[in-house]
């Protein structure tokens, strides 16, 4: 326990009862404040042996791993399906303009040659 030396100005105010008084609160205080603190032991007895199997081990996590890298594979091989089917719906679609495009063309050469040409 350590010594605490109080003023004299605080022991002149307070009296020899109030010093004796201050100084029992303050060891009280002292007291609590360490009962409350946790020691070595209080910490290697939270730490059960159930507590311990509960922990990730490096298996469980190199397996979490495995499985969130195949699903992002087969994520990735989703979406690349995806872009092929709308490229190819995009090339079709440009097919038909284009096909349509000549069509109007001719159409209208031939509307001239007919009324221009008689």
């Amino acid at each position: 326990m350590s010594v605490i030396t109080i003023p004299r100005v605080l022991r002149e105010r307070l009296g020899e009862d109030g010093v004796d008084a201050l100084l029992a609160v303050f060891s009280e205080v002292s007291l609590n404040t360490r009962n409350d603190l946790a020691t070595k032991t209080d910490i290697k007895d939270m730490a059960t042996k159930d507590d311990i199997k509960d922990m990730a081990t490096k298996d469980d996590i190199k397996a979490l791993r495995q499985a969130t890298k195949d699903d992002l594979d087969k994520l990735r091989f989703e979406l690349k399906s995806e872009i092929d089917k709308s490229k190819v719906d995009s090339i079709r679609w440009m097919l038909a303009f284009w096909a349509s495009q000549i069509g109007i063309l001719i159409a209208s050469i031939a509307v001239m040659f007919k009324f221009f040409l008689k």
